[in-house]
């Protein structure tokens, strides 16, 4: 799409140019805005991503949820992983860094195969919310159904069966105490605001 655009907006630009500048002279000095209207048209296709324009290539994992693909930043649609600092009790009432194991589980997973995200829109923190799979193996059910990750209650309920068996089967963070993801998120942006205000 943005091919397209910046395409339009070049014969646009070169139509302008003649119709505004009719002699030889002028006609030269047209070809200027054409082509920062190219340039323009180039970089608009290595723009952010947009709602339905797939992202492709090597990923680098931040968190159980959160993944870098080039340039973007991409939260896995659909579900709350533990953030990279977060600690979790295990059956025996043991802290574990359960937001490392969660990281390195995924990156494992990944490993070197290239993944493709299909954006959904945006997280509350600006990233990228994707459905993001290696092969046809979507990335987020992959997470849940190991107890690596819970549904997040704001996205549509399509891994809530995956939860209830890990959550059967005590697997990841079902096996011990843990605070929801997204409800830790949620008191440390509470907690930050009045922090600002005060």
């Amino acid at each position: 799409m943005s091919l397209i655009l910046g395409a339009l907006l070049a014969c646009a630009a070169g139509l302008a140019g003649t119709l505004l500048c009719p002699d030889e002279s002028a006609a030269r000095r047209s070809r200027l805005p054409l082509l920062a209207v190219f340039l323009a048209g180039g970089l608009a296709w290595h723009a952010p991503a947009r709602a339905g324009e797939a992202l492709h290539g090597p990923a680098r994992v931040l968190d159980g949820g959160t993944v870098m693909v080039g340039p973007h930043r991409v939260s896995l649609y659909g579900i709350a992983a533990p953030d990279a600092d977060q600690t979790c009790s295990d059956a025996q009432d043991r802290p574990y860094p359960c937001g490392r194991d969660a990281a390195r589980a995924l990156a494992d997973h990944i490993g070197t195969e290239a993944i493709t995200c299909e954006p959904r829109g945006t997280d509350s923190e600006g990233a990228v919310a994707a459905l993001c799979r290696v092969g046809d193996e979507d990335l987020g059910a992959w997470m849940v159904a190991r107890g690596l990750a819970v549904p997040d209650r704001t996205a549509a309920p399509t891994y809530t069966a995956a939860a209830d068996r890990a959550w059967g089967r005590r697997l990841g963070l079902w096996s011990g105490v843990f605070q929801d993801p997204a409800e830790r998120r949620g008191r440390r942006a509470d907690a930050a605001g009045l922090r600002n205000a005060g």
